[in-house]
C-alpha cells in the first residue's frame, strides 16, 4: 500500500475569515503565511476525499488547480485547499459576474436552475473578454479541458460560481496601469466520484454494472439551452463538446486515454482508511475506469 495522504490539523486560532459562497460550512485560515480554505464534509458523504482525489487527478491531466489536503478541524472531517490568488493585485471574478455583465438578461443572483448557464453563453463571454484570437482559443481549449475533467471525475457542481477569470493589475513605474486576464484554475471538486452515495448503493452499482447509467443521469451545472429543465450531466456535456468542438476535445480525450493506470490507482489508494470505505475505494476505481472508457468512445 502506498503511503496515506497526511491529515492537516486546523486549529481555531488559524481562522481568519468566513467564506460566504456555497452551501457547506467553510472558513479561511492562515498556514505558513498562505491563505487556505477549510471545507467541512457533510455527514455521510465523501466530500473530503472526493475533493482531494479529484484535484490530484486534475494535476495528473495537466490542468491548473488548487492544492488540496485532507483536513480536520474541531473533530470535523473536511478538506483544506490553498488559495491560488497569491498577489494583492489579483482578484477572482466568478462566472456569474461575467455572465451577468456580458449576457443580456442573465440573472447572476440565481443560485439553482440557472438554465441560461449554457456552454454557448460561456463561449460568448470568452469571446468578449479575450480580444485576440490566440487568447480566445487558448482559453476555450482550457475550459473544454475543465469540462472533460468534470466528466472523468463526475463533477456535477460546475455552476456559474465554480469557474471564473483571474484579473491582475499591472502598474510599472512611469507606465499606465494595465490589467491582464486569464482563466482561473479549476476549483471546488467535492461533488465528484459519487461522493453522496451510500456503500450499499455503491455495491449495487458494482454488482449490477450500472455505473455508466449513473454517469449519464447525473445533473450538472451547465445547461444545453435556456429552455432545459435540468443541467446536462458532465458526461453528456463532454459528449456534446466532442461533437461540436472536436478540435478542442480530441487533445483532452488523448490525455484521458494516456493517463497511467497505476498513478490513478495510487491517488485513490492513498486516501486513509478512516476517510474512505473499502466499497468507496472499489467504486471510485470502477467509476474512473467507466468514465475513461466513455470519454475514449465519445468520438
Amino acid at each position: 500500500m502506498p503511503e496515506p495522504y497526511p491529515i492537516l490539523e486546523v486549529s481555531s486560532e488559524m481562522r481568519s475569515d468566513v467564506e460566504q459562497l456555497g452551501s457547506k460550512p467553510k472558513f479561511w485560515f492562515k498556514r505558513g503565511g498562505e491563505n487556505w480554505l477549510f471545507k467541512e464534509a457533510r455527514e455521510n458523504t465523501g466530500e473530503d476525499w472526493a475533493e482531494k482525489v479529484a484535484s490530484e487527478i486534475a494535476r495528473l491531466l495537466g490542468l491548473p488547480t488548487h492544492h488540496a489536503e485532507l483536513a480536520l478541524w474541531a473533530g470535523k472531517r473536511g478538506c483544506a485547499v490553498r488559495s491560488f490568488i497569491t498577489s494583492d493585485q489579483s482578484v477572482l471574478v466568478h462566472g456569474n459576474e461575467l455572465l451577468g455583465g456580458l449576457i443580456t438578461g442573465y440573472d447572476k443572483e440565481k443560485e439553482r436552475g440557472q438554465a441560461d448557464h449554457t456552454f454557448d453563453n460561456i463561449v460568448t463571454v470568452i469571446e468578449k473578454l479575450f480580444p485576440s484570437e490566440k487568447a480566445r482559443r487558448e482559453t476555450a481549449f482550457r475550459m473544454v479541458g475543465y469540462l472533460v475533467f468534470d466528466a472523468l471525475v463526475g463533477n456535477t457542481d460546475r455552476h456559474h460560481q465554480n469557474w471564473g477569470v483571474l484579473l491582475e493589475r499591472r502598474a510599472a513605474p512611469g507606465q499606465p496601469v494595465t490589467f491582464e486576464l486569464e482563466l482561473a484554475p479549476t476549483f471546488d471538486h467535492a461533488s465528484s466520484l459519487g461522493r453522496e452515495l451510500t456503500d450499499e448503493t455503491r455495491e449495487r452499482h458494482l454488482q449490477e454494472g450500472t455505473i455508466d447509467r449513473y454517469l449519464i443521469k447525473g445533473r450538472g451545472g451547465i445547461f444545453a439551452d435556456p429552455q432545459a429543465k435540468r443541467g446536462l450531466s458532465p458526461m453528456a456535456l463532454a459528449q456534446m463538446l466532442a461533437e461540436r468542438y472536436p478540435k478542442f476535445f480530441k487533445p483532452w480525450q488523448a490525455r484521458v486515454s494516456d493517463l497511467d493506470d497505476e498513478a490513478l490507482e495510487e491517488i485513490v489508494e492513498r486516501v486513509p482508511g478512516e476517510r474512505i470505505s473499502h466499497a468507496g475505494r472499489r467504486f471510485t476505481l470502477a467509476f474512473l475506469a467507466a468514465s475513461r472508457k466513455m470519454i475514449q468512445n465519445a468520438l
